[in-house]
This record gives C-alpha cells, structure tokens and sequence, in this order.
C-alpha cells in the first residue's frame, strides 16, 4: 500500500513539474510583450505588442480611455505612452493602440490551422479580484472547448451587443485580463481574451478577427511582416479560397481513391467467387458423370 501511494505521489509531483515546466517556457517567450494599460481612473486591463509600436487590447478598454493620462506598463518596468487609438471595431469588441515609443517585443499571430478543439492554451494578462488587488502578468493554463460565433453584451446594456468569432476556453480569466493574448504551446496569439462567466466558461476574440482588421488597415504584424510581402486582404482571401479549393479537390480524390479500392476489391471478389464457382460446378458435373458411368 505504502509502496503503491509513493508511486502515485511520484507521478503527480512529476505531472506538476511538466506543468510548470510549460508554463514557464511560455510565460518567459511571450511576457515581454505583454502590458498592463491603465489611466487616471485606476482601471486596469491588459493587451499586448505585434510590433514595435502597436499594441492590441479591446474596444471596452479603450472606450472610456484617458488618452492624456494612458499608459502601458511592461514586466521589465518600462512605461509607454499612447499616442492615439488607430482604430477601435465596436462590433468585435477590439482596439489598436499606437504608442509614441517603441517596444523591442512582439507575439507572433498564429495560423487559423494551429487552432484547434481540446489544444492547450494559456492565458497571460493582469486579473484583479474583488478589492481590486492585481496579479501582475498572471499565467493561467487550460483548453479549447469550443470555436463558434456568438454574441453578448456587458453591464445588462442588451443595446450595446457585440458579436465575432470566439474561442470557449478554460484558463481562467478574471476583471483585468481584458484586452491580453489567448496562446497556443508555441507562444502565438490565438486570441485575444475578452469576458468570462465563470473559472470554466473564458472567451476569446478569435485571432482571425484581429488579422481581418490589421490587414484592411495595412497594419503590420509577426516577424516576417518587416522583411517580407505581407498579403493584403484581397490576396488573404483568395489564397485562403485556393486553399479550401485545394483541400475539397483533395478530399474529393480521397474519396473517389476510396471508392475505387471497394469498387476494384467487390469487382475482384465477383470474380474469384464467379472463377471458384465455375470450378466446384465443373468439378460437380464431372462427379455425377463419374457415377452414373459406374
């Protein structure tokens, strides 16, 4: 018994310690990246860099944003300034800010195919609880439950809905992870974090949102933003339209393989049953003329 509890303990210190392990490989690529924006009033959400000087939260944090007293607080103690909002999308909940320096970190946006159901996210932001204590660059991890389009509305104003693709997740937010990034293993922004209703039922703007409004706006975004041809929207869509082209002509030739291997195997065993049953008929025939010789 004694024997069996140590093993048991063994296993789930050794769980804990790959916990923590992918924890902090995350945490340590992404948080220099990350802000704390706040104002004169004292409130406080999150969001955080896809270059140098363009930092990404929501549009209920910067709605009532004082910009002559905003700013955005780094991990490394670093303070930026705002220097104007670029643009703010009412609908889908999201904001683009432009600070006056320049910060040297930024998160890479991942690819609609590394989003998945049941993948392993974490999320990074500044919660606060109810005295307004804040835990500062906070990490949170958990898993996709769904990916779906919904709509909701805050404060019980049913006027004021927004409505956009988001992501049902499980690692917890809380009033001051506004505006912070939803991350997949690799550290790239899948989306970006926005309500919750409770520790098991977190929502997050999907990042194809945000790509949608950075590429109308000719706004840059990952590393390969700055040294090579980024797409504009038109391109995006036809290259993604290419791509579901290519993937139904590829399904299509799977199913026709498919269907062509049974149809070729039923042929077959037509055939060998039609071959076998010639020679137990011929084999037959010749038994009875056998006999009846006899």
């Amino acid at each position: 018994m004694v024997k069996h509890l140590r093993i048991i303990i063994l296993f789930v210190f050794i769980a804990h310690l790959s916990f923590a392990q992918e924890n902090v490989e995350v945490y340590n690529k992404t948080v220099a990246a990350i802000g704390l924006i706040t104002d004169k009033s004292g409130a406080v959400a999150s969001g955080f860099f896809i270059n140098p000087n363009t930092f990404i939260t929501n549009f209920h944090v910067t709605e009532d944003l004082d910009l002559r007293s905003a700013k955005i607080e780094m991990k490394d103690d670093r303070t930026f300034k705002i220097k104007k909002i670029i643009k703010e999308h009412k609908s889908n909940d999201l904001a683009i800010v432009e600070i006056s320096d320049e910060c040297d970190f930024m998160l890479d946006l991942a690819d609609n195919d590394r989003i998945g159901r049941n993948d392993e996210v974490y999320s990074i932001g500044n919660p606060t609880d109810e005295d307004m204590n804040i835990d500062y660059f906070h990490i949170t991890k958990g898993r996709i439950r769904k990916i779906d389009t919904d709509s909701w509305y805050y404060d019980n104003n049913k006027e004021y809905i927004h409505d956009a693709l988001v992501i049902q997740h499980t690692a917890v937010i809380k009033p001051g992870n506004s505006g912070g990034p939803l991350l997949n293993r690799f550290g790239q922004v899948i989306g970006i974090n926005t309500f919750f209703y409770s520790d098991s039922l977190n929502y997050a703007i999907h990042v194809d949102e945000l790509i949608d409004i950075l590429d109308e706006n000719e706004i840059a975004y990952n590393k390969s933003s700055f040294s090579e041809k980024k797409y504009t929207l038109k391109e995006r869509k036809r290259k993604n339209l290419t791509q579901k082209f290519e993937y139904v002509f590829k399904k299509q030739g799977e199913i026709i393989t498919r269907h062509s291997i049974i149809f070729i195997s039923l042929v077959s065993f037509y055939y060998a049953f039609a071959f076998f049953g010639i020679i137990i008929i011929t084999v037959y025939l010749i038994t009875l003329r056998n006999k009846s010789r006899i």
